[in-house]
């Protein structure tokens, strides 16, 4: 049930910051509080009597670089069954014991389409149990216990799904969030996350803001490339910047002249009203996090707790009516006690029976696991070696034998597609003192990879661009451009599949 007002808190280096949340309309709040102050101060009084009254409705964000997402495939079970595989599976693949991980997990649509109705889809949130110890601690000293705690970049997600400009018309979109503090971006679709990325850092300190943009849509390109290496091969049609307005529309400009997906800025400062003027993008995570506790979601990295039926005031009025109905009814069940003796003994002779009964039971399902864990351990032994023994060095020496000297890969990718099918993706420049060379190397290079009897064009290049740029006085031409093949398997004379990642550079002499 939607909630008209959301509290949030968030921690940050040295600082804090707690803030209340009101719904104006649909697509607009208001900001009733707020309250920064140094992190050892924390809130006022008042304040944190609010939060600590509306735990229901309080979300604590914290820094989502030590919060990881998954997104992993695992048999269909029960809830409970479930929750057990998903912690299983955090366990084994950070390779230490699963009382170290605070886990939540929620189950996804499977893809239309997608092999397995024995399947389900379950995305994790997961981070070091200590994490989330420490930041849990950290309102409790004034007395404010939050009932939810999420990641910086969910609460950008859930803010822009349920608000963001067009987010309903998208098949898939990527958004980003770019400020002084915080650098990320977030790749859904109406399903759910698919996938986070952290972003670089200006690491000149504003001196040269035209690298740090370059560097910034460098990697919001590739992470569409990423995203597409996954199983859901997201349909991403637009990208969103949102942050701070000069950085945020600077880099949208950019990504118009180096990705071909649509680029937009969104202004995150304009769904708030605050008396204290324009919203600081400092503070947009907070108040996306408060508006995202105006809802119910699955997203929560704390333990849930019990609830109770009733108050404080009413819980202590129980207890006390509790304590003194005791001191009456203990000599009643002294004398009850004297009749029951010889039942009691019969029932502790039979419990003993059924006891030593039970315990041979126990013996031997132990047995049975054991032996059944050395099997397993087998088993994992044997797949682990069968995936090591595979080998993809024949068509790696095939695609040699087809490149120019000119030719530079910058970056080169063997693996399967979600079709099961084995994929050459390649990205690469072609060099030379000379444009007509250049072209020309890359035009053999192509003929060369069509007229392959085992490489496959899936389509027209993804990435053709025709250059020049300056090394040590000369002006060298250059071809950039990204390409993908299918290998046919069959031809190549290999039938097993797994993931080569090379990078290759070669320069002239």
């Amino acid at each position: 049930m939607s909630k008209k007002k959301g509290y949030s808190i968030r921690y940050s280096g040295d600082g804090f910051c707690a803030m209340t949340v009101s719904r104006q309309e649909k697509y607009r709040w208001r900001i009733e509080q707020l309250e920064q102050n140094k992190a050892e101060e924390g809130p006022s009084a008042s304040l944190a009597k609010i939060l600590d009254k509306n735990s229901d409705s309080l979300t604590m964000v914290v820094d989502g670089s030590e919060v990881t997402t998954s997104l992993v495939t695992l048999p269909k079970l029960k809830k409970k069954q479930m929750g057990l595989a998903a912690v299983g599976w955090v366990a084994r693949t950070e390779a230490t014991p699963a009382d170290q991980w605070a886990v939540n997990w929620s189950e996804r649509p499977r893809l239309e389409g997608a092999p397995g109705n024995e399947q389900s889809d379950v995305f994790l949130l997961y981070a070091q149990r200590s994490f989330v110890e420490q930041q849990q601690a950290l309102p409790l000293k004034w007395g404010v216990s939050p009932n939810r705690m999420v990641p910086d970049f969910l609460a950008l997600e859930n803010m822009f799904r349920r608000y963001g400009p067009g987010h309903d018309e998208l098949e898939a979109w990527n958004v980003v969030f770019v400020d002084g503090n915080n650098h990320f971006l977030c790749i859904s679709t109406p399903s759910g996350l698919i996938m986070t990325r952290p972003l670089p850092e200006d690491l000149s300190n504003g001196a040269d803001g035209d690298e740090y943009l370059a560097r910034l849509a460098t990697e919001v390109d590739r992470s569409i490339f990423f995203a597409r290496q996954t199983e859901y091969n997201p349909n991403i049609q637009r990208i969103v910047v949102c942050g701070d307005s000069v950085l945020a529309q600077g880099l949208v400009e950019r990504l118009k002249d180096e990705t071909s997906v649509p680029a937009e800025f969104w202004d995150v400062s304009s769904l708030f009203d605050f008396e204290g003027g324009n919203l600081n993008s400092s503070l947009f995570l907070p108040a996306m996090a408060a508006v995202m506790a105006t809802k119910p979601s699955k997203s929560n990295l704390l333990p849930k707790k019990s609830k109770s039926l009733f108050n404080p005031v009413v819980r202590r009025r129980l207890l006390v009516a509790s304590s003194t109905a005791a001191a009456v009814v203990v000599p009643i069940l002294a004398v009850g006690g004297f009749l029951t003796s010889s039942i009691q003994d019969q029932y502790l002779e039979k419990a003993h029976r059924h006891l030593d009964e039970a315990q041979i039971l126990a013996d031997e399902a132990t047995q049975i696991y054991v032996a059944q864990k050395v099997l397993q351990a087998k088993e994992e032994h044997i797949r682990t070696a069968k995936e090591n023994e595979r080998d993809f060095a024949g068509v790696l020496l095939h695609l040699a034998s087809l490149t120019p000297g000119e030719i530079i890969f910058k970056d080169l990718r063997l693996k399967e597609n979600s079709s099961g099918e084995l994929v050459l993706q390649l990205i690469g420049v072609s060099n030379s003192q000379q444009n007509q060379m250049a072209q020309q190397a890359f035009v053999d290079f192509q003929k060369a990879l069509d007229d392959s009897e085992i490489l496959k064009a899936t389509g027209e290049p993804r990435k053709l661009v025709i250059a020049a740029e300056t090394d040590e006085g000369k002006d060298i031409k250059k071809v950039e451009f990204s390409m993908e093949y299918r290998v046919d398997t069959q031809s190549a004379g290999h039938s097993k599949t797994q993931e080569v990642a090379v990078v290759a550079a070669r320069t002239e002499g």
